[in-house]
């Protein structure tokens, strides 16, 4: 069976031979959270058997408990699973298991025409996101599609895949275009594509546009074209959270010592919550951190900063030192 099938169910075994606390529902473990280390804020209520935890460092489930816990990734997390618990793995494609989810098939289709797209440079992309500044590409998760079909029209589109800590694929995002301008379709010019399930989604940790190789400083923002700016005038390898609520969740990865989050000035101060957010759930968490930097421009984005100029500001957090 494949194994994340087969630990549905299991976790308290598994916990239990990790060292970790057990399943305590709607009560607070009294002793120490197992990732950040903060007593009476750790709890497990094992959600429909997936191990999910909730403190106030973040929530997941059993298996991102178990990768921040021991710092290993999931295959070799999976073979230790599979031991504990006596499991036989087959992987989902094969022909003991259950017809695949249009989901899995859509990610198939989607990861197979991934792979034989373009990269950005020389191409109708790449001069859209000179007109916005942006001569910084990036080296991975994003390529040019030039054959787009919207509603009988043929336009263009960039296209990112958007990925979790584990590596697995959960979103597309498109940003339309038409030839070096975006597309105007009569609805949004930028969509995203789920491509898992809404019950792996909703514990699916640290989704983002990885555009750069991770690096000892780290950074995130909102945007595609806000992050390549921050690249750009930074250097700093920097990833697209696409939104505000995928900021609030993101954690960074083993070996990343300083994270600078580019947040957005929005008027409804969305974009400064978030990012004070994600500070604050990284500076808790159980990491290689030693620094949190947040930045943000006077008005608008890191994008409009690099068109327009702007005055920046910064708020620095070192890690186990009281501000």
């Amino acid at each position: 069976m494949n194994t994340k099938q087969a630990a549905i169910g299991r976790w308290a075994e598994i916990f239990e031979h990790y060292g970790l606390p057990g399943i305590t529902g709607k009560n607070h473990f009294k002793g120490e959270c197992p990732l950040c280390g903060r007593k009476g804020k750790y709890r497990c209520d094992n959600k429909n058997g997936t191990g999910s935890y909730i403190c106030v460092c973040g929530s997941g489930d059993g298996w991102s408990l178990l990768s921040g816990f021991t710092g290993k990734e999931f295959k070799i997390l999976a073979s230790e699973v599979d031991r504990i618990i006596g499991n036989e793995y087959t992987a989902d494609r094969s022909s003991v298991n259950p017809a695949r989810t249009s989901l899995a098939k859509q990610r198939e289709k989607v990861s197979r025409k991934f792979a034989k797209l373009t990269l950005l440079r020389g191409t109708s992309a790449d001069s859209y996101l000179k007109g916005r500044g942006i001569n910084s590409l990036p080296s991975e998760s994003v390529k040019y599609c030039d054959k787009q079909p919207v509603d009988g029209k043929n336009l263009q589109a960039i296209y990112a895949l958007a990925t979790d800590d584990r590596g697995e694929l959960c979103y597309l995002h498109r940003t339309l275009l038409d030839g070096d301008k975006k597309a105007h379709t009569g609805g949004a010019s930028k969509k995203l594509m789920k491509l898992q399930e809404d019950s792996y989604l909703d514990f699916a940790k640290s989704v983002a546009i990885r555009m750069f190789p991770t690096a000892s400083t780290l950074g995130i923002a909102e945007g595609i074209e806000t992050a390549l700016a921050c690249h750009q005038i930074t250097k700093c390898h920097t990833w697209a959270t696409m939104n505000t609520a995928f900021m609030k969740k993101f954690r960074v990865p083993a070996g990343v010592k300083n994270l600078i989050i580019f947040a957005d000035a929005d008027s409804n101060a969305a974009g400064h919550a978030a990012a004070f957010e994600c500070a604050a759930a990284n500076l808790h968490a159980k990491n290689d951190l030693e620094t949190v930097s947040v930045r943000w421009p006077a008005q608008g984005d890191f994008n409009d900063l690099l068109l327009n100029g702007s005055e920046v500001f910064e708020w620095v957090f070192h890690k186990g030192m009281k501000q």
